[in-house]
């Protein structure tokens, strides 16, 4: 019988990451994001998602917390931009973590 506990450890301490790329307004930050370059500011980040600025800004603050996007200012601006490097490799390490329990309680 497979033993899945560390992938239940590594799903968990991957939850908000996963749950940052689960929800559609997020996804669609993260691609404004990206396909901005050198970052938004709010204003421009509430034309492209077409909701309220508030519900904006409660997508931004998860977002930082989980460390997917983080923040410059730029006068009294202030612009967001992707920090994907890190909550990737967690990602990464988490999958192949369940990768290797998978394969391990596959039948030989």
């Amino acid at each position: 019988m497979a033993n899945y506990q560390k992938s239940a450890t590594a799903l968990t301490e991957s939850a908000q990451l996963i749950g940052i790329f689960a929800e559609t307004i997020r996804r669609q930050i993260i691609i404004a994001l990206g396909n901005s370059g050198d970052g938004l500011n709010v204003t421009a980040i509430t034309a492209l998602v077409n909701i309220s600025r508030p519900a904006v800004s409660h997508h931004l603050r998860l977002m930082r917390e989980a460390g997917v996007i983080d923040m410059r200012s730029n006068g009294v601006e202030h612009i967001y931009y992707l920090t994907l490097a890190e909550p990737l490799k967690q990602l990464q390490s988490t999958f192949t973590t369940l990768t290797t329990d998978f394969e391990a309680s596959q039948p030989k």
